[in-house]
């Protein structure tokens, strides 16, 4: 069913120029991450401590899916599509294991603790539609199953998830960074 799926989505790549450069622009290692960290800028400078906090949990959050990834990597490598099908790859060759999708448990990471933080927020929303968009550019690109994306994703909203649970636990933490950004004049 996985295969099926990315064959059905990478299916498409190489028939629509249009198509394969929007997609290939999102599926960038810069431009999502990029806007989602820009949006945590504009939180952070908004001024308020809560969003503060809230940047704070994100980059928590960030931390945790990573170290999540990396044990799963240690634990089992899985190949990427282009190595054992016929594919169109419209991407490099990235060399770490597929599942899960660093790419993706990063931005949802991010863009979960930013939608936690208020579900009506269009900062949280624009970064959850970028995270989406990211993970289906990547599908489409040919370097990610879709298993590897919906993995990544959950890593990313578990980890987001657990920082924000444990919130409390981490206040002297948060409110330690906070206090050594005020002092580096960075809030």
């Amino acid at each position: 069913m996985d295969y099926g799926l990315f064959e059905a989505i990478n299916g498409l790549a190489g028939r629509w120029t249009v198509a394969d450069e929007f997609f290939r622009f999102f599926a960038n290692d810069y431009i999502v991450p990029t806007a989602i960290v820009a949006m945590l800028v504009i939180d952070w400078f908004r001024g308020a401590l809560r969003a503060r906090r809230v940047v704070v949990h994100a980059i928590l959050a960030l931390l945790v899916a990573n170290l999540i990834v990396k044990l799963s990597n240690l634990l089992w490598y899985r190949l990427r599509p282009f190595t054992l099908h016929d594919v169109t790859l419209l991407f490099y060759y990235p060399s770490d294991s597929s599942f899960p999708s660093n790419s993706a448990a990063a931005m949802w990471a991010m863009a979960w603790a930013l939608w936690l933080r208020d579900r009506r927020s269009p900062l949280g929303r624009m970064a959850l539609l970028l995270a989406a968009l990211m993970g289906f550019s990547r599908i489409w690109v040919g370097v990610h199953y879709p298993a590897d994306i919906v993995g990544g994703a959950l890593v990313g909203i578990i980890a987001a998830t657990l920082v924000e649970r444990v919130r409390q636990r981490l206040r002297p933490l948060t409110y330690g960074l906070l206090w050594l950004a005020q002092r580096l004049r960075l809030a």
